[in-house]
């Protein structure tokens, strides 16, 4: 075997066991334990994506809740804080800032929508 061959050869192994290694980093941690692992990535695609989150903020009135939630990968929506149009002011009646909450949000045009929340405290 030529010297560039054995090269080539320790370079691809390399870059595999980096590869893997960054993989396991990334499901190692998990800074938002999910309280409800049965929820199918199924039912995500088909009814929107289910995600966990704290409340900031309710405003009753106009049928807004301000969230804190990890990222939502199914929705290309990094995590932070945002304030969510609620499909139904009626959700919102339970909701005080602090709560922990599980919610269904949905793409509608460049906007998000609440169509579930379910407090978790």
């Amino acid at each position: 075997m030529s010297q560039k061959s054995i090269l080539g050869i320790l370079t691809l192994i390399a870059t595999i066991g980096l590869a893997g290694s960054v993989v396991a980093a990334e499901t190692m941690y998990d800074p938002w334990p999910h309280e409800d692992e049965t929820l199918g990535s199924a039912q995500s695609a088909q009814s929107g994506s289910f995600a966990s989150g704290r409340v900031v903020a309710v405003d009753r009135t106009a049928g807004k809740v301000t969230l804190e939630y990890p990222p939502i990968p199914q929705l290309l929506l990094e995590g932070g804080t945002r304030n969510f149009a609620v499909q139904d002011a009626a959700l919102l009646t339970s909701l005080a800032p602090g709560d922990k909450v599980r919610f269904e949000v949905e793409r509608e045009g460049r906007s998000f929508v609440v169509r579930r929340i379910v407090n978790s405290n």
